[in-house]
């Protein structure tokens, strides 16, 4: 079965049908199926052999009503402006679903950092953010931490902003560095929180004991070796884990700090002791109870979702499901948590790390932790609530939520 499964045709998809859902005005969908800014960049670098080598980057921002841009930084061999737009979009929802007051933004660089020297790497986060620098700083545009960078690159991006204005300490300007320098408690584990709390939340809502849940992982990166972790603290079994290359599985259980441990030595899950291995297309339809795709966009799709037998998929990932793929996970009675919801705890302890460097007071990772749940707990019961109420799912109900409170900013604003 062929679909669409762009990441940008998948946000569009969701917007419009949100959209009819929320009864948003015709003017406000036009405006936000439209980017406010898109920033297309070329930038070289000096490589460690001599040679100079350009690079391709990106800085989109979809929509400011809210507030300054706020949106991650991906480095990425196959990164592209299709992923920038869509990934934009879903930071402005996410923003606004989360109570963060900002617009929703994305950047990232065409490049492999694994394969660059940590001079080569930064080099280029460097000259990265003087390439982008006329469309970012603390009250336009503050770039965050992503797939592929890191606290150490970010800090370096930070170091490389306040050069450029002659030594002004600005750590608003940048999100996700050092502790040291104005980065926040909790940040490390930020999403993979967010996830694990969504699947506690989730299990509450249905009636469901987390100590009888069976887990699958898609994707050990930040988010889901966080995620892994902190749902095996709950009491939930992990059945079986991805990354890039393949996966394993256990039955019986795998614990993920020892896995944590075997990829640190060796680079990849397979080979775990105890596990058989697995494809990742196998572990998205292994047998389990909680699916957590938290990997790449658009991995649950027409033609694997029937195939699916969790009861509950919790999207770390962002946009991992086709539009087409939800319908058929739908129709099988699959509860699925929407990314925006998900995955929201990057942006949100981002927003956090802003407002205490905005303050100069910085926060223990238990006082991190605790805003954030409170944040979070609040936006997921308003989403069920919605869903529950208007009888729609619970994506559509996370978008609705969100949509109707950019709505009132772009309204207020006058633009409509």
């Amino acid at each position: 079965m062929q679909e669409n499964s762009s990441a940008w045709g998948t946000a569009v998809k969701s917007l419009e049908e949100a959209a009819k859902l929320a009864n948003l005005n015709q003017d406000v969908l036009n405006i936000l199926k439209e980017h406010q800014r898109i920033f297309i960049t070329t930038f070289s670098v000096r490589m460690d052999d001599g040679s100079l080598k350009i690079f391709k980057g990106y800085r989109v921002h979809h929509n400011h009503a809210l507030g300054p841009i706020r949106g991650g930084t991906r480095f990425h061999k196959e990164e592209t402006l299709d992923d920038m737009k869509a990934l934009s979009l879903w930071m402005t929802v996410k923003n606004a679903l989360n109570g963060i007051p900002a617009g929703g933004g994305k950047g990232g660089v065409v490049c492999d950092p694994e394969a660059m020297s940590e001079g080569e790497l930064q080099r280029l986060c460097r000259a990265y953010i003087r390439a982008i620098a006329p469309v970012i700083g603390s009250w336009i545009d503050f770039p965050g931490a992503d797939v592929g960078t890191s606290s150490k690159t970010m800090s370096w991006m930070m170091d490389e902003w306040e050069q450029m204005h002659a030594m002004t300490h600005e750590p608003t300007a940048i999100s996700g560095k050092e502790i040291v320098i104005g980065g926040s408690e909790g940040r490390p584990a930020a999403t993979g929180y967010g996830v694990c709390l969504t699947v506690r939340e989730t299990c509450k809502a249905l009636g469901l004991d987390i100590n009888q849940q069976r887990v699958a992982i898609q994707g050990f990166g930040k988010v889901g070796s966080w995620a892994a972790r902190l749902i095996f603290d709950m009491g939930a079994k992990i059945v079986a884990v991805g990354d890039v290359f393949s996966g394993v599985t256990n039955e019986n259980g795998i614990n993920p700090y020892e896995l944590l441990e075997h990829v640190e030595k060796t680079g990849k899950v397979q080979g775990f002791a105890g596990t058989s291995p697995i494809t990742n297309e196998e572990l998205l339809t292994c047998e389990c109870d909680v699916l957590i795709p938290a990997a790449t966009q658009s991995v649950i799709t027409a033609d694997n979702a029937a195939k699916v037998t969790a009861k509950i998929v919790v999207e770390g990932a962002n946009g991992p499901t086709t539009t087409e793929a939800e319908k058929i996970l739908a129709s099988k009675g699959v509860f699925l948590i929407p990314d925006i919801l998900a995955n929201g705890g990057g942006t949100t302890i981002a927003h956090l790390e802003r407002v205490q460097c905005l303050c100069d007071d910085f926060w223990t990772e238990e006082q991190v932790n605790n805003r954030y749940e409170g944040m979070f707990i609040k936006a997921c019961q308003e989403v069920f609530d919605i869903a529950k109420k208007e009888n729609i799912s619970i994506r559509m109900a996370a978008w609705v939520k969100a949509l109707r409170i950019v709505e009132k900013a772009i309204v207020a604003r006058g633009w409509v």
